[in-house]
C-alpha cells in the first residue's frame, strides 16, 4: 500500500525583508492629532463618552453650603418642642385630678373660660404689633365656631361618657398614649401659621381630640366630661396659635411661657407620681440643652461634596418693565 501523505501546504513564513518593509510603512503614516477635551455634550470629540479628564476632581468642593449653628439660637428654637410636651403633661395631670375627684368639673370649666377670655384679650393686644387688618373677622369666626362646638359638646356629653363602657381601661390608656405620641409627632412647630390649622397640624389636633374623648369616657359625671372636652379644644386648638403669636412678637416672652409650663407640669406631677415628674425634668433638660450640643457635635462629621457631576442650575433673569 502506498502511504498517505498530508496534502496541506505549509504556511509561508514572513521573511526578514518583509518585516522591515512593514515597519517602515507604519513609520511613514501620519500621526492623528487629538484636540483638547471640552466638557460639552453637544459636539463630537475624539474621546469616548465615559472619558474623565485629569482636571475632573480639581473642581471638587466640600461643605460649601454647610450652616454653622449657634448653641444659644438652637436652644431657643427647642422651646416650641418643650412647650408642647409640657402642655400635654399639664393636660394629663388635669385629667388625673378630675379622675381622682380632687378637681371639680365646674372649677375646670370656669378656669378654662377665664383663660380663653384672657387669650382673646392678649390676641387683640398682639395684633396691634402684627398689624393684621382682618383681625375682627378672624375673631368673630373663631368665637362663632367655639360657641357652636361648646353647645354641641354639651349635648353629646352623656353619650361620650358612656362611649367606651365595654372597653377595658388598659386599652383606653394604651390608645391614649399612642394618640398623644401622634399628636407630638405631627404638631405644627412653625411660627408662620397664625390663623388656621393645616396639615400635618390637623392630624395632631384630631389625635389630641380623640385622646380627650377616650379619657373623658372614663369620668363619672356629665359636667366633668363637658368641662374636660371644652378645655381640650381650648388647650390643643387655640393655645398653640397663641404661642405662635407670642413667639413672633417676643422671644423672651415665649421663653418665659416655656419655663412657666415646664414648672407647672413638674409641680403637678410631683404630687401625682414623683418618678414621672423627675423623668419629665430629665427629658426637658435633654431636649433644651443636650440636643443642641449633640447637633453641633455631629456637625463635624458632615461631608457634603459638590463637583462637575452636579446638575446644572439655570440662571433665570427677571426683567421688570
Amino acid at each position: 500500500m502506498t502511504p498517505l501523505h498530508d496534502t496541506a501546504k505549509p504556511t509561508p513564513q514572513p521573511q526578514c525583508t518583509d518585516l522591515l518593509r512593514l515597519g517602515h510603512a507604519k513609520q511613514q503614516e501620519p500621526v492623528k492629532h487629538r484636540h483638547t477635551w471640552k466638557k460639552l455634550l453637544y459636539i463630537k470629540q475624539d474621546y469616548p463618552d465615559d472619558y474623565v479628564d485629569d482636571t475632573f476632581l480639581m473642581e471638587l468642593q466640600k461643605n460649601t453650603n454647610v450652616q454653622l449653628y449657634d448653641y444659644s439660637a438652637i436652644a431657643l428654637q427647642t422651646c416650641v418642642v418643650t412647650q408642647h410636651i409640657s402642655s400635654i403633661m399639664v393636660f394629663i395631670a388635669i385629667f388625673i385630678n378630675l379622675y381622682r375627684g380632687s378637681l371639680a368639673g365646674d372649677t375646670l370649666l370656669y378656669f378654662s373660660h377665664a383663660l380663653t377670655v384672657l387669650g382673646f384679650v392678649s390676641w387683640d393686644f398682639l395684633s396691634a404689633f402684627l398689624h393684621i387688618p382682618e383681625q375682627r373677622i378672624l375673631r368673630f369666626g373663631v368665637v362663632k365656631g367655639a360657641l357652636f362646638i361648646v353647645f354641641f359638646l354639651f349635648g353629646l356629653s352623656p353619650v361620650l361618657r358612656t362611649l367606651t363602657e365595654d372597653t377595658s381601661s388598659d386599652t383606653i390608656w394604651a390608645m391614649t398614649v399612642l394618640l398623644f405620641c401622634v399628636n407630638l409627632a405631627f404638631h405644627d412647630y412653625s411660627t408662620g401659621n397664625l390663623s388656621n390649622i393645616r396639615f400635618p397640624g390637623s392630624v395632631s389636633l384630631n389625635a389630641a381630640v380623640l385622646a380627650s374623648v377616650l379619657l373623658a369616657s372614663q369620668l363619672d359625671n356629665n359636667l366633668s366630661v363637658f368641662a374636660f372636652l371644652a378645655f381640650s379644644l381650648q388647650w390643643f386648638a387655640l393655645f398653640p396659635i397663641f404661642r405662635r403669636y407670642l413667639k413672633r412678637i417676643s422671644v423672651a416672652a415665649s421663653t418665659a411661657v416655656t419655663v412657666m409650663l415646664a414648672l407647672v407640669a413638674t409641680t403637678m406631677f410631683a404630687y401625682i407620681l414623683r418618678p414621672i415628674s423627675m423623668l419629665f425634668v430629665f427629658i426637658t433638660l435633654f431636649i433644651t440643652f443636650g440636643c443642641p450640643l449633640w447637633l453641633i457635635w455631629v456637625q463635624r462629621y458632615k461631608n457634603e461634596i459638590h463637583g462637575p457631576w452636579d446638575e446644572a442650575r439655570p440662571i433665570v433673569h427677571h426683567y421688570y418693565h
